[in-house]
């Protein structure tokens, strides 16, 4: 269990500091290398820590996988506090090197007028139940074990390049709430929406997934 968790915690610490540091030094508006940046992230990690927790590096993934009853109550929580230090620990090193010329901002998620709470909403539940989805159906099939981490990097960068515009594509309650902790003001106030979101797009891919496997 403890290699479980130092795995989850040190590849939601990668996701964080590949993804979110794409946006910490620099690439603010350029979506594409910033969908790029947490493709390579999360494939990083799932090829370096795949194989010991299963790589969830996402409550979100961790609350599907709880539903379809791939993961214990107790791995759940486990996992879900794991990943939370995980990426505050990335979010720290940013803050360390805020000094320098590069940086640019926290990497937090938020959203104005005209978008609505609603439609980001909307978007963060639904691009968040089709990553879920995704990753269940797919890590059951053996024959598909080793392009994991191409399959989830690619699905990641292709939500992001469609929900970027629109909601700011988090689909990672942690990836929204490390950032938001420092960043303060409104990226604090906002952070509800990019908590519940993609919490229930996880689990209407756990409860859809299991219900497909009965």
């Amino acid at each position: 269990m403890m290699k479980k968790l130092i795995a989850e915690f040190y590849g939601t610490f990668i996701l964080l500091f590949v993804g979110v540091g794409s946006i910490v030094y620099g690439l603010a508006s350029n979506l594409l290398g910033v969908a790029v940046a947490f493709g390579m992230g999360v494939a990083i990690a799932i090829f370096s820590l795949g194989h010991i927790s299963g790589a969830h590096f996402n409550p979100a993934v961790s609350l599907g996988m709880l539903i379809a009853k791939r993961l214990s109550v107790k791995e759940f929580f486990g996992y879900v506090v794991a990943q939370i230090f995980g990426g505050i620990l990335a979010v720290l090193v940013f803050l360390i090197t805020k000094p320098i010329d590069a940086f640019v901002t926290l990497g937090e998620n938020g959203f104005a007028l005209p978008t609505t709470v609603w439609i980001v909403l909307l978007f963060e539940t639904i691009l968040t139940f089709i990553l879920v989805f995704t990753i269940l159906t797919t890590s059951k099939k053996a024959n598909l074990e080793s392009f994991m981490a191409l399959i989830v990097g690619v699905t990641l960068i292709g939500l992001i390049l469609v929900g970027g515009p629109v909601s700011g594509a988090s689909l990672n309650p942690v990836r929204s709430l490390a950032p938001a902790l420092f960043a303060g003001s409104d990226a604090l106030a906002q952070v509800w929406v990019y908590l519940v979101a993609p919490l229930l797009g996880g689990a209407l891919a756990g409860m859809i997934h299991r219900f497909k496997e009965v």
